[in-house]
Protein backbone atom coordinates (compact mmCIF):
# COMPACT_ATOMS: atom_id res chain seq x y z
CA UNK A 1 0.00 0.00 0.00
CA UNK A 2 1.55 3.55 -1.05
CA UNK A 3 2.26 5.75 1.94
CA UNK A 4 0.62 9.15 1.33
CA UNK A 5 0.18 12.77 3.28
CA UNK A 6 -2.20 15.02 1.42
CA UNK A 7 -1.80 17.63 4.28
CA UNK A 8 -1.92 20.25 1.52
CA UNK A 9 -4.78 20.78 -0.94
CA UNK A 10 -4.20 18.96 -4.31
CA UNK A 11 -5.55 18.89 -7.44
CA UNK A 12 -4.89 15.46 -8.78
CA UNK A 13 -5.19 11.66 -7.58
CA UNK A 14 -2.31 9.44 -7.35
CA UNK A 15 -2.63 5.88 -6.98
CA UNK A 16 0.43 3.30 -7.42
CA UNK A 17 0.87 0.67 -10.26
CA UNK A 18 0.89 -2.39 -8.69
CA UNK A 19 1.12 -4.66 -12.17
CA UNK A 20 2.04 -4.04 -16.08
CA UNK A 21 -1.68 -4.82 -18.09
CA UNK A 22 -1.53 -8.19 -19.88
CA UNK A 23 -1.45 -6.36 -23.21
CA UNK A 24 2.23 -5.17 -21.81
CA UNK A 25 1.22 -1.75 -21.42
CA UNK A 26 -0.92 0.85 -19.85
CA UNK A 27 -3.46 2.55 -21.75
CA UNK A 28 -1.69 6.01 -21.19
CA UNK A 29 1.33 7.31 -21.47
CA UNK A 30 4.32 6.31 -19.49
CA UNK A 31 6.97 8.57 -18.40
CA UNK A 32 10.25 8.00 -16.91
CA UNK A 33 12.20 10.17 -14.30
CA UNK A 34 15.04 10.64 -14.80
CA UNK A 35 14.56 9.74 -18.32
CA UNK A 36 17.13 6.28 -18.74
CA UNK A 37 20.10 7.20 -20.60
CA UNK A 38 21.39 3.99 -21.78
CA UNK A 39 17.89 1.89 -21.78
CA UNK A 40 14.49 1.93 -22.13
CA UNK A 41 13.72 2.14 -18.60
CA UNK A 42 14.35 1.70 -14.85
CA UNK A 43 13.62 0.11 -12.25
CA UNK A 44 11.11 2.74 -9.34
CA UNK A 45 7.94 3.55 -8.00
CA UNK A 46 5.11 3.27 -10.80
CA UNK A 47 2.44 5.33 -10.08
CA UNK A 48 -0.63 6.72 -12.35
CA UNK A 49 -1.74 10.25 -11.77
CA UNK A 50 -4.79 11.95 -12.79
CA UNK A 51 -4.77 15.71 -12.33
CA UNK A 52 -7.91 17.67 -12.30
CA UNK A 53 -7.06 19.67 -15.93
CA UNK A 54 -4.75 17.75 -18.54
CA UNK A 55 -4.74 13.83 -19.32
CA UNK A 56 -3.77 10.81 -17.24
CA UNK A 57 -0.14 9.57 -17.07
CA UNK A 58 1.62 6.93 -15.33
CA UNK A 59 5.58 7.77 -13.71
CA UNK A 60 8.30 5.09 -13.10
CA UNK A 61 10.15 7.16 -10.39
CA UNK A 62 13.86 5.63 -10.36
CA UNK A 63 14.80 4.07 -6.67
CA UNK A 64 17.43 6.19 -5.07
CA UNK A 65 18.73 3.97 -2.34
CA UNK A 66 18.84 0.27 -2.45
CA UNK A 67 18.05 -0.17 1.62
CA UNK A 68 16.00 1.49 4.42
CA UNK A 69 16.17 3.73 6.50
CA UNK A 70 15.03 5.73 3.26
CA UNK A 71 11.57 5.73 2.13
CA UNK A 72 8.99 5.88 -0.44
CA UNK A 73 6.16 7.79 -0.13
CA UNK A 74 3.39 10.71 -1.60
CA UNK A 75 3.43 13.77 -0.31
CA UNK A 76 1.16 17.13 -1.36
CA UNK A 77 3.14 20.50 -1.44
CA UNK A 78 2.35 24.28 -0.97
CA UNK A 79 1.81 24.23 -5.06
CA UNK A 80 -1.49 22.42 -5.10
CA UNK A 81 -0.52 21.18 -8.53
CA UNK A 82 2.85 19.83 -7.81
CA UNK A 83 3.13 16.61 -5.72
CA UNK A 84 6.39 15.66 -4.31
CA UNK A 85 7.20 11.77 -5.15
CA UNK A 86 9.96 9.82 -3.16
CA UNK A 87 11.15 6.41 -4.16
CA UNK A 88 13.11 4.85 -1.90
CA UNK A 89 14.96 8.29 -0.54
CA UNK A 90 14.96 9.61 -3.96
CA UNK A 91 12.99 13.09 -4.27
CA UNK A 92 11.17 14.67 -7.12
CA UNK A 93 8.16 17.36 -7.32
CA UNK A 94 6.49 17.23 -10.59
CA UNK A 95 3.97 19.45 -11.82
CA UNK A 96 0.23 16.70 -12.08
CA UNK A 97 -0.88 18.61 -15.26
CA UNK A 98 2.49 19.16 -16.65
CA UNK A 99 4.57 16.16 -16.23
CA UNK A 100 7.44 17.30 -17.95
CA UNK A 101 7.99 20.08 -15.37
CA UNK A 102 9.92 18.39 -12.64
CA UNK A 103 13.14 18.44 -10.56
CA UNK A 104 14.62 16.37 -8.46
CA UNK A 105 15.02 16.99 -4.98
CA UNK A 106 18.88 17.83 -3.65
CA UNK A 107 19.00 15.38 -0.73
CA UNK A 108 19.43 11.88 -1.37
CA UNK A 109 18.33 9.57 0.29
CA UNK A 110 15.12 11.40 1.79
CA UNK A 111 14.93 9.89 4.82
CA UNK A 112 12.08 12.22 6.46
CA UNK A 113 9.41 14.93 4.82
CA UNK A 114 7.07 17.25 6.95
CA UNK A 115 4.56 19.16 5.78
CA UNK A 116 4.88 22.55 7.36
CA UNK A 117 1.38 24.44 6.33
CA UNK A 118 1.83 27.19 8.88
CA UNK A 119 4.63 28.71 6.90
CA UNK A 120 3.64 26.39 3.47
CA UNK A 121 6.92 24.60 3.25
CA UNK A 122 7.87 20.78 2.77
CA UNK A 123 10.54 20.75 4.63
CA UNK A 124 12.97 16.97 3.11
CA UNK A 125 16.14 15.52 5.36
CA UNK A 126 18.70 13.27 4.36
CA UNK A 127 21.69 12.35 7.05
CA UNK A 128 22.95 15.30 7.34
CA UNK A 129 20.77 18.28 6.24
CA UNK A 130 17.37 19.81 5.30
CA UNK A 131 15.68 21.36 2.36
CA UNK A 132 12.49 23.34 2.35
CA UNK A 133 10.20 23.88 -0.74
CA UNK A 134 7.23 26.60 -0.64
CA UNK A 135 4.44 26.94 -3.44
CA UNK A 136 6.91 28.71 -5.93
CA UNK A 137 9.95 25.98 -5.93
CA UNK A 138 13.21 25.73 -3.37
CA UNK A 139 12.99 28.12 -0.53
CA UNK A 140 15.84 27.37 1.57
CA UNK A 141 18.18 24.10 1.94
CA UNK A 142 20.36 24.18 5.27
CA UNK A 143 24.00 24.07 6.10
CA UNK A 144 25.89 20.47 6.98
CA UNK A 145 23.64 19.96 10.48
CA UNK A 146 25.81 16.77 11.67
CA UNK A 147 27.84 14.05 10.55
CA UNK A 148 25.21 11.34 9.74
CA UNK A 149 21.95 10.43 11.35
CA UNK A 150 20.04 13.06 11.09
CA UNK A 151 16.56 12.82 12.83
CA UNK A 152 14.02 15.54 13.32
CA UNK A 153 12.50 15.62 16.65
CA UNK A 154 9.97 18.52 16.69
CA UNK A 155 8.75 21.61 14.58
CA UNK A 156 7.61 24.45 16.27
CA UNK A 157 6.61 27.62 15.33
CA UNK A 158 10.26 29.35 14.39
CA UNK A 159 11.93 26.17 14.20
CA UNK A 160 13.19 22.95 13.08
CA UNK A 161 14.81 20.87 15.49
CA UNK A 162 16.58 17.67 16.21
CA UNK A 163 19.66 15.66 16.69
CA UNK A 164 22.78 14.03 14.46
CA UNK A 165 25.48 12.24 15.36
CA UNK A 166 29.28 14.09 15.74
CA UNK A 167 32.22 11.69 15.58
CA UNK A 168 34.67 14.08 17.06
CA UNK A 169 32.62 14.46 20.35
CA UNK A 170 32.72 12.02 22.67
CA UNK A 171 29.14 12.22 23.61
CA UNK A 172 27.95 10.82 20.14
CA UNK A 173 24.58 13.11 19.44
CA UNK A 174 24.63 16.70 18.71
CA UNK A 175 21.36 18.80 18.91
CA UNK A 176 20.72 21.15 15.94
CA UNK A 177 18.23 23.75 15.17
CA UNK A 178 17.53 25.33 12.43
CA UNK A 179 15.35 28.31 11.51
CA UNK A 180 12.30 27.81 10.05
CA UNK A 181 11.80 30.55 7.87
CA UNK A 182 15.39 30.95 6.19
CA UNK A 183 17.13 27.26 6.96
CA UNK A 184 19.63 29.29 9.01
CA UNK A 185 21.24 27.11 11.27
CA UNK A 186 20.47 28.48 14.74
CA UNK A 187 23.31 26.50 16.65
CA UNK A 188 27.37 26.09 15.57
CA UNK A 189 27.29 23.80 12.71
CA UNK A 190 29.23 21.22 10.94
CA UNK A 191 31.33 22.33 8.31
Amino acid sequence: MLDADFTYPHFYEVEEVREIPGKGRPDVPVLYFPRPVHRPEHDGLWLRIRAEKGRPWVGVFAFGYSSPPAVSRVVSSPDPERMCVVARGAAYLVKADEPERWERVPVTPVLDIRSVPEYGLLVLADFTRLVAYGKHGLVWQSPRLCWDGLKVVAVSSDRIEGVGSDPTNLDASQPFAVDIKTGRSLLPSFK
